[in-house]
């Protein structure tokens, strides 16, 4: 009897050691596999972009904030992802990489009433910035509402410079550049107007503004700002080097 019992009892130890190691298996699988891949983090060099970084270096400040980074409305979770962003006030733009897991294509057939899913290698989604710009600095209280009197909201459209896959994932590098829009964020920062930059994500067949699929935040005035170091793969781009 006691034999049977040792037995049973290496056997659950095994099992439940089994258990334990495939868990923890496909929890390193998804952290690894959920990393962006190397060459989409890497800005692009825009003619703007480089001509601040001949002048500054390294120096070249950009920054970004402790911001959530997917999705996690009711109907959009785990939907949507910016996953790395760069705000470079002096080149007046923002590079963004925005990711979306290939079963939201799914979710997006459902949501537009679709006939079939889209592809994975088609563009299925509009990125863009909404700045929320303050028009009565003397007044603090109304900084969170949306009164046309004291709050300016301005849209900028992007350009999608790159794309890749990995996985489930599916990668676009989207960049803003600010002038297109009429706006000079670095004096809005430097005057204390800039509010917030959110991230609205709309399906390109069915445009919304007022309802986007997916809203981020990636800039708010009261959250600290976190500066950006430029790494080898940037200066490289930035100099023409690569």
């Amino acid at each position: 009897m006691s034999i049977v019992f040792k037995f049973i009892k290496r056997l659950v130890i095994a099992l439940v050691s089994l258990v334990v190691a495939g868990v923890i298996a496909l929890l390193l699988w998804r952290v690894f596999s959920s990393e962006n891949p190397k060459a989409m983090e890497t800005l692009t060099p825009t003619d703007k972009l480089v001509a601040e970084y001949n002048k500054s270096g390294d120096e070249l400040y950009m920054f970004n904030q402790k911001q959530r980074s997917i999705t996690s409305a009711e109907d959009n979770y785990g939907y949507f992802s910016i996953t790395d962003y760069a705000i470079i006030p002096e080149a007046n733009e923002i590079q963004t990489l925005f990711r979306y897991n290939t079963s939201t294509l799914k979710h997006t057939a459902e949501d537009h009433a679709l006939e079939a899913v889209p592809s994975r290698d088609s563009e299925v989604y509009e990125v863009t910035l909404l700045l929320a710009i303050d028009l009565t600095p003397d007044n603090q209280d109304d900084n969170l509402g949306n009164d046309p009197e004291s709050v300016r909201f301005v849209r900028c459209k992007g350009s999608t410079v790159g794309s890749d896959k990995k996985n489930m994932y599916n990668y676009r590098r989207v960049v803003f550049q600010l002038d297109d829009a009429d706006v000079n964020i670095k004096q809005l920062l430097d005057q204390r107007l800039l509010l917030a930059i959110y991230a609205d994500i709309c399906y390109l067949g069915d445009i919304n503004y007022d309802d986007p699929d997916g809203t981020l935040c990636l800039y708010d005035y009261l959250s600290p700002n976190v500066r950006l170091e430029l790494d080898k793969r940037d200066v490289k781009v930035l100099t023409g080097k690569e």
